[in-house]
């Protein structure tokens, strides 16, 4: 299959650059959900969409690479702060920091702390999937403290108890289990997160905090899963560098369900 590649000139410095996009025939099936709301395999090619001049280190979507940068963010390019972001990490660890770049300009451009949180969570994704652990302690790390402030500060678009269900599982994640545990209490029963929420009780609980997958939507695995009767549905570990998943890694007898998943 061949790989896309797209010409990009940077808004900053007029470099231009070759950039490869994941082709989209790997995007067209999903067969695995994250308790995060990650569709696997879908979701492996997130890194794909994110662009770093190779001159000035200045980072984006693809598609923003065209529009106009306010000179707030030009500062920050240029800040040995931004510059850090990649510094004193090796070559495989590029793929990863540049989550981290795009989501420090993004702060600076003034973004919600919401938005900045989802993507500071899909760019862990990323960072496991190069199994770059440190990095993706740092996004989560990340994650947990946006969610925090658009919680505290009433930015969750209509849906905190969103917030209150990735505080739990982020903090799941992070090893904190009395925050996290702490958080997903205040979720009562809304309906909408009360079957993620018991699966995420049971594995803080078990003092878990390895990111699961399976074959159900996070909002149906109760629902739907045969072994799932108010204990804990049979669930798998997603190791750190795995890129690849096939469907019968996940043995499951109940049909599967429509794609009526969360949605952030």
């Amino acid at each position: 299959m061949t790989i896309p590649v797209k010409v990009l000139a940077c808004p900053l410095c007029s470099h231009q650059f070759s950039h490869e996009r994941e082709a989209e025939g790997r995007n067209s099936t999903v067969f695995g959900y994250g308790l995060d709301f990650r569709l696997i395999p879908r979701d492996c090619s997130r890194s794909s969409e994110l662009a770093t001049c190779p001159e000035c280190l200045y980072t984006a979507r693809v598609q923003d690479f065209s529009a106009r940068v306010p000179g707030n963010v030009k500062d920050l390019v240029k800040s040995d702060k931004y510059v850090g972001i990649f510094k004193k990490y090796q070559i495989h660890d590029f793929v990863s920091r540049k989550w981290i770049a795009l989501i420090s300009i993004f702060e600076t451009r003034g973004l919600n702390p919401r938005d900045l949180a989802v993507m500071s969570l899909k760019g862990s994704w990323a960072a496991r999937e190069y199994s770059n652990l440190k990095t993706e302690s740092e996004l989560l790390e990340l994650a947990d403290s946006y969610l925090e402030d658009a919680l505290r500060r009433g930015l969750t678009k209509g849906d905190p108890g969103l917030i209150m269900y990735l505080l739990g599982e982020v903090n799941r994640r992070r090893g904190d289990f009395r925050r996290g545990r702490e958080m997903l209490s205040f979720l009562g029963n809304n309906p909408r997160y009360r079957y993620p929420a018991l699966l995420e009780t049971v594995l803080i609980e078990e003092e878990d905090s390895t990111p699961y997958w399976s074959y159900h939507a996070p909002d149906q695995m109760e629902l739907h899963s045969h072994k799932f009767k108010g204990l804990f549905p049979s669930l798998r570990s997603i190791p750190p560098g795995k890129t690849e998943f096939y469907p019968d890694e996940l043995k499951e007898t109940a049909e599967k369900p429509e794609d009526d998943r969360l949605k952030y």
